[in-house]
């Protein structure tokens, strides 16, 4: 593995929504898939952007979800393994973080 490569492995930047209740995250993620995901395209990330705004409970929600670059390590588990493991471009289904 070259050295860029291997830098690129060991950090992720991601766009995320945040929601406490299940049902509001259903909502976002219904937004996403009838627009783009059922379709089997990728979500647009200013379109992305303007979802997190609504329904985000996170302060990046303001920053359309951006969560910057992060080092492998720093998120909590079940949203670091989903951050490194989601192709570039891919939105994933909703899922459960601690």
């Amino acid at each position: 593995m070259s050295k860029v490569s291997s830098l690129f492995s060991s950090f992720s930047w991601k766009l995320h929504i945040l929601c406490e209740k299940q049902g509001k995250i259903n909502e976002a993620y219904k937004k996403l898939q009838d627009g783009w995901l059922s379709n089997g395209d990728k979500v647009p990330p200013a379109e992305f952007a303007k979802i997190a705004a609504e329904y985000s409970e996170c302060p990046s929600g303001k920053k359309g979800g951006d969560l910057g670059w992060f080092p492998r390590g720093k998120m909590a588990g079940p949203f670091q393994e989903v951050a490194f493991n989601t192709p570039v471009g891919v939105t994933s289904a909703p899922f459960k973080s601690t």
